[in-house]
C-alpha cells in the first residue's frame, strides 16, 4: 500500500472537471441557467400587500371606534367597520396581485375576449 503513488494534481483537476461537466454540462461547474436570486422588488410587493391588508383592518376598526364613542353604540359600529375594513382590505389585496400578474386593473381579459 505505501508502494501506491498518489494521483497528481493535474489529473484531480482533469476528473474535477469531468465531473462537472456530467453534473452541469458546463466545465465550471455552474449551470447555464441559474434562477435569479430574489429582488428587493419582491420584497416590496410583499410588504406592499402586507400594509393593504392592515390599513383595511386599522382604518375600519378606528371609524367604527369612533362612531361607537360619538354615537353611544358600543361595540357594535366597531364590529361592522371593521368587518368592512377587512372586506376592503383583501379586496385592494386581490386588486394588487392581478396586477402584478399581469391582469388589467378593472379585471378585463388581457386578449380582450
Amino acid at each position: 500500500m505505501a508502494d501506491d503513488p498518489l494521483p497528481s494534481l493535474t489529473d484531480l483537476d482533469r476528473r474535477l472537471k469531468a465531473a462537472r461537466m456530467a453534473a452541469t454540462g458546463s466545465p465550471d461547474g455552474i449551470p447555464p441557467e441559474v434562477p435569479p436570486a430574489p429582488s428587493s422588488e419582491n420584497w416590496g410587493s410583499a410588504m406592499r400587500l402586507g400594509v393593504e391588508l392592515a390599513s383595511g383592518l386599522v382604518v375600519g376598526g378606528l371609524m367604527g371606534w369612533g362612531l361607537d364613542r360619538w354615537l353611544g353604540t358600543k361595540p357594535w359600529l366597531m364590529i361592522v367597520f371593521f368587518l368592512l375594513g377587512a372586506a376592503a382590505g383583501m379586496i385592494n389585496v386581490l386588486r394588487a396581485t392581478r396586477v402584478q400578474g399581469g391582469e388589467p386593473p378593472g379585471g378585463a381579459p388581457k386578449n380582450g375576449g
